[in-house]
């Protein structure tokens, strides 16, 4: 076989590689996260209820985004197993991401209420995804990266090699 032809299949394979464990990875970034969406009206809730373990995470994530959210009143609560407020911000843009502590076990509620105009809202809750889970994300991408540049590597080479000859 053609030298050309064998480093084609080595940079297909990195970026066939590169894709697959990009979609691994956000499959494991978000198997653990519970999500709802809805339209969400004035004085209405959108609740999103998720069962934290404290021995298996000490950190929750959650994250809201509304669609359109020009001139909307939007906050968002995060409730302990015990119904207290332990987070709370008012929602300014269309996206809004925060961690908060698991201290203890139990169902921990996601409360995202609309003083406003029926806005369309995604909510999304659960334990802190692991290093290792965020870290194959960029691994994926450094990967697809190399099988791009490989790609643009061997293209200059065949191009070389063909005004030689």
């Amino acid at each position: 076989m053609k030298k050309s032809v064998i480093l084609l299949i080595i940079v297909g394979s990195l970026i066939g590689v590169g894709i697959i464990l990009s979609f691994y990875g956000n499959y494991l970034l978000f198997e653990g996260l519970i999500q709802n969406n809805g339209d969400v009206g004035l004085g209405q809730s959108l609740i999103i209820e998720v069962e934290l373990d404290h021995t298996e995470t000490q950190k929750g994530i959650y994250a809201v985004q509304i669609i359109d959210v020009e001139g909307e009143s939007v906050s968002a609560s995060i409730l302990d197993p015990f119904n207290q407020e332990i987070e709370s911000h008012l929602i300014e843009q269309k996206l809004h991401e925060g961690f908060f502590d698991v201290a203890t076990s139990g169902n921990y509620k996601l409360i995202i209420e609309n003083s406003g105009d029926q806005v369309k809202i995604f909510g999304v809750i659960g334990p802190e995804p692991d290093a290792w889970k965020k870290s194959l994300d960029s691994i994926s991408l450094i990967i697809l990266a190399m099988g791009l540049i490989g790609m643009v590597g061997i293209a200059g080479y065949t191009v070389i090699k063909r005004k030689k000859s």
